[in-house]
């Protein structure tokens, strides 16, 4: 005899299939995840204890304390936001392509093809440096171990080395089912959350002296050589890259049961969860250190190639604590690079269903016995493994990696967020999770900052700048830009037609004023 759990879970199966066959697609993909899988994806591909930590040298420098911790505080609100934007249309239209997607149901027919186009490659190139970011920081937190266990550091080659064999390590096993993977990344998402909580404690109870709080919020620290006003423009990188990647629940859609809401409520509750356990985290990090200049400059001359995260725990915690410490770090790396090349696969595999790449009819293959893109998954290995030999020509190759996963995750936010503020301001269709009348202002506010914020990822770091230390986000994202004009003028402009479009029922194509929704009580009544 069928319970009636059973019964409700088939129906809302049914009722995903039926949603997804309206926007025009088949379900190909494994719809295993529940929606707290969704959220602890989500949770565990942004993974703040690991950005964060990754881009501390980076801080550091670039800023010191007070401008690190305003920098994340004003960031975080501005993240909420666009998360909120994202995860109202999210709830329209939940599809594997998510931004990519979006871009082409927000706008004219006429316009979806080159919108799709121009979304889908810098969501994609955003995501691909963003798994190269983990295995590029895996390697060297490896590293960083390694010295601190009174061994040499390790060769750039070497640490290039670590980094594609975890990427391909990451890669098989985004091969298994995605709801095999859904209970790891479950356990990784509480994984993080404990072990953020072990390392703070850590951090303000064991470290042999303190900042004050003063010291915290207000001293600065430049090591750039650029003015001050310079320096905290492009000190919200290093914030911006960490809250990256928090529509990742949407790219898992197809595969997420009740993704009409489970998708939309896990992008939300990421960026409040990560703003919390980052501001945490970070304040901890700044309190162990009593004196920032002082700190940059002895870890400087001795540990040359240990990151300075690593350096803060071995200064809180010397021996084994640090080391303990650094332990839990790297396995927290490990989880986020595994659902990073998750994500990244997910919009891979729908931009290719669409035809977006050269060679799409291959790299939208799905292994039937698992039911995933593994053709895919070994086309962003390849593509993460090349982005890693950068780090042999440049010693500012892994800052370039990180603004270039930032530019592209932040360009392929605001082409659908501006859509539904302009070409779809009168018929965006509010779904199960919508923010009611204040969907259009929260819209405006995140596109300009998007905008804003885009334009710092471009700005050199360190002054004077040379062919060593340029910035080169610029000349990888130009060539990008060649590639994928080239390929639309050549070939795509004369048959992509974008990714297939909603027929939209009259129910759901009312102007946003003109919907049922209750707005009498001045407060968003539809997100949870």
């Amino acid at each position: 005899m069928t319970g009636n759990g059973d019964i409700n879970h088939d129906q809302q199966e049914d009722s995903d299939v039926r949603l997804l066959r309206e926007m025009g697609y088949t379900q190909e993909l494994y719809r295993g995840f529940s929606p707290l899988m969704s959220f602890a994806f989500c949770f565990t591909a942004v993974n703040v204890l690991a950005s964060i930590s990754l881009g501390f040298t980076f801080t550091l420098n670039t800023g010191g304390s007070g401008v690190a911790i305003w920098s994340w505080i004003i960031g975080s609100l501005f993240t909420i936001l666009i998360g909120l934007s994202l995860a109202e249309i999210c709830s329209v239209y939940p599809s594997a392509g998510s931004v990519y997607h979006w871009a082409g149901q927000l706008i004219s027919a006429r316009r979806a093809p080159v919108a799709s186009f121009i979304c889908g490659w810098f969501n994609f190139a955003g995501n691909v440096a963003a798994d190269a970011a983990f295995s590029s920081g895996f390697a060297t937190m490896i590293n960083s171990a390694i010295m601190l266990n009174g061994q040499p550091s390790l060769s750039v080659g070497i640490q290039v080395a670590i980094g594609v064999g975890i990427t391909f390590v990451w890669a098989a096993q985004n091969a298994l089912r995605i709801d095999r993977q859904g209970w790891l990344n479950n356990l990784a998402a509480f994984f993080q959350i404990a072990s953020s909580i072990a390392i703070v404690i850590v951090l303000l109870t064991i470290a042999p002296q303190r900042a004050t709080a003063h010291d915290v919020f207000t001293s600065t620290y430049n090591a750039t050589n650029f003015p001050f006003a310079y320096v905290c423009c492009i000190s919200i990188l290093s914030t911006l890259f960490s809250f990256s990647g928090y529509e990742a629940g949407a790219h898992l859609a197809e595969e997420t049961r009740g993704a009409g809401r489970a998708a939309p409520k896990g992008i939300v509750g990421t960026c409040i969860c990560s703003a919390i356990v980052g501001v945490i985290y970070l304040l901890a990090l700044l309190f162990a250190i009593p004196n920032v200049e002082a700190f940059i400059e002895s870890y400087s001359d001795n540990n040359e190639t240990m990151s300075l995260v690593v350096s803060t725990y071995q200064l809180a915690a010397p021996g084994r604590g640090a080391m303990a410490l650094t332990v839990l770090l790297i396995l927290n790396l490990y989880f986020a690079g595994m659902s990073s090349i998750t994500v990244t696969s997910r919009i891979g595999f729908a931009m290719a269903r669409d035809g977006v790449f050269p060679f799409s009819s291959y790299l939208r293959w799905i292994y039937q016995r698992t039911q995933t893109p593994l053709a895919n998954i070994v086309f962003v290995f390849v593509i993460d493994s090349l982005l890693l030999l950068l780090q042999l020509a440049s010693t500012t190759a892994f800052t370039d990696i990180i603004a270039i996963a930032t530019l592209g995750f932040q360009i392929s936010y605001l082409i659908p967020i501006f859509l539904r503020c302009t070409a779809a301001r009168k018929t965006f269709p509010l779904g199960e999770f919508n923010l009611g009348r204040f969907g259009l202002p929260i819209g405006i506010i995140s596109s300009i900052w998007l905008m804003i914020t885009s334009i710092f990822m471009f700005f050199p770091t360190t002054y004077p700048v040379t062919a060593d230390n340029m910035n080169y986000t610029v000349v990888i994202v130009a060539g990008i830009f060649v590639l994928a004009s080239s390929y639309w003028l050549i070939s795509a402009r004369r048959w992509f037609v974008g990714p297939k479009r909603t027929d939209l029922t009259p129910e759901k194509t009312l102007p946003a004023d003109e919907t049922n929704v209750d707005y009498s009580s001045g407060v968003i009544t539809t997100i949870f």
